[in-house]
C-alpha cells in the first residue's frame, strides 16, 4: 500500500508532488486542530454540565450559588459569576447586599429594567465565549471544502499533461501514460484523505458547540427567570440581627 503511494508520487510531476505535499501539511495541521478543539469542546461541556447539576441541586437558586461558585471552572461559571456581580451591584445601591446573599434572599423585587440589565451582562459574557470556541474553526471549514478541490485540480492537470504527451508521441502507449496517470490520480487520493475526517470532525465540534451554546442559554433563562421568584421576605430573626448589626455600627 505505502509503496504503491511512494511509486505514484515519484511519477507525478513537480506540480502533483507539491499538491500532495501541500495536501499532507494541510491534513497534519487539521489533525492538531481536530484533537485540541474537540478536547477542549469536550471539557467545556463536562464543566458546563457539572454547574448546571449544583444549579439544579441548589433549587435554581442564584444567590445559592454565589456562596459555592468558586469550586468550578469554565466558561459557564464566569457566565454565572457575570450574574452574580452585576446583581451585587444592584443590590449595593440598597446597602444591604451582604444580608440578602447570606441568607440567600433578595432585599427588595429586582425591577423590569434590572433583571434586563443583568441579562444584558451574562450574555454579552457569553457571546464572547462563543467567539472563542469558533477560533480557528473556518480554517478547518477552508480545509474541508478547498482540499477535495485542490486534489482535483492536480489530478486535471496530471491528466492533461499525459494527453499533451500522447499528442506529441502521436500514437497511445499504455506504459508510457500508466505512471502519468497514477501520479495525477495520487492528488485526489490525498484531497480525500484530508477532507473526509476534517469533516467528521468538523461536524462533531459543530454538534458540540451547538450543545454547549444551548445549555449555556438555558442556564441564563433559568438564572433570570429565578431571579424573578427569589424571596425577599427576611425571617424575624434576620431582620432582628440585621438591626442589632446596624445599632452596632
Amino acid at each position: 500500500m505505502i509503496e504503491t503511494l511512494i511509486y505514484a508520487f515519484w511519477q507525478s510531476d513537480r506540480m502533483g508532488q507539491g499538491i500532495v505535499l501541500v495536501l499532507l501539511l494541510a491534513s497534519a495541521y487539521a489533525w492538531c486542530l481536530m484533537m485540541h478543539k474537540i478536547s477542549s469542546l469536550l471539557e467545556i461541556r463536562r464543566q458546563c454540565n457539572k454547574l448546571r447539576h449544583a444549579f439544579e441541586q441548589a433549587g435554581y437558586s442564584p444567590l445559592s450559588m454565589a456562596n459555592t461558585l468558586q469550586q468550578y471552572q469554565g466558561p459557564l461559571k464566569e457566565v454565572c459569576e457575570a450574574g452574580i456581580v452585576e446583581l451585587k451591584n444592584i443590590l449595593q445601591r440598597d446597602g444591604s447586599p451582604g444580608l440578602s446573599f447570606r441568607h440567600c434572599l433578595l432585599s427588595r423585587k429586582l425591577s423590569v429594567d434590572e433583571i434586563d440589565k443583568i441579562r444584558s451582562t451574562m450574555n454579552r459574557v457569553m457571546s464572547s465565549h462563543f467567539l472563542q470556541m469558533q477560533e480557528r474553526m473556518p480554517t478547518l471549514g477552508s480545509i474541508v471544502a478547498m482540499s477535495p478541490m485542490l486534489g482535483l485540480f492536480g489530478t486535471v492537470w496530471g491528466v492533461m499533461l499525459t494527453f499533451i504527451g500522447i499528442a506529441k508521441v502521436g500514437r497511445p502507449d499504455l506504459m508510457a501514460i500508466a505512471p502519468g496517470i497514477s501520479g495525477a490520480l495520487l492528488t485526489t487520493v490525498a484531497g480525500l484523505f484530508v477532507a473526509m475526517p476534517s469533516l467528521g470532525a468538523y461536524n462533531s465540534m459543530i454538534a458540540l458547540q451547538d450543545a454547549i451554546e444551548v445549555s449555556m442559554d438555558t442556564f441564563t433563562e433559568d438564572f433570570i427567570s429565578s431571579l424573578r421568584l427569589e424571596e425577599t421576605k427576611l425571617p424575624q430573626s434576620v431582620s432582628q440581627e440585621a438591626g442589632a448589626e446596624a445599632g452596632d455600627e
